[in-house]
């Protein structure tokens, strides 16, 4: 991933982690063009990736709409995932989108041992954007997604 890349994908989640906080959506605004610029990044520099990345987003729509459906995320959070993805290749979307899963799971528990309250919901762009962070960070260490053995 170049610098440029690197640095929309640090702003897009930055911002829609924000806008989730603060607001409560994550705007389009923020995440279609990370979106059309990460394919675009593809594009340029590994057109040969493609297929894949354009499969994986249509993978995480059709795999997250139901739960979208039922009320468990919003369309924003689905758009981030979704756009996060020609940015880190799809082993390092994968190991980002089980630890974005994982990490809602303990928020979401430790605010049910919290508040007792069921109706609480997370802000699902704090975890996607912890994750993001955390594969960012073992990028430097390993060069190879640790789900991408079972790929």
């Amino acid at each position: 991933m170049t610098g440029s890349g690197l640095t929309v994908l640090l702003i897009a989640v930055a911002a829609s982690a924000v806008s989730d906080l603060c607001v409560g959506k994550i705007y389009n605004f923020i995440v279609m063009p990370a979106l059309a610029g990460g394919i675009l990044l593809r594009i340029l520099e590994a057109p040969r990736d493609l297929p894949i990345v354009l499969t994986g987003i249509i993978m995480t729509y059709l795999l997250l709409l139901p739960f979208w459906k039922m009320g468990g995320l919003g369309a924003g959070d689905i758009k981030l995932l979704a756009a996060i993805l020609p940015y880190m290749g799809i082993g390092w979307y994968c190991t980002c989108f089980v630890l974005s899963i994982a990490i809602a799971a303990v928020i979401s528990i430790i605010i049910l041992f919290s508040y007792r309250d069921f109706t609480r919901r997370i802000h699902m762009a704090v975890p996607i954007g912890i994750s993001v962070m955390l594969c960012l960070l073992l990028q430097q260490f390993i060069t190879q997604s640790p789900i991408q053995f079972y790929l």
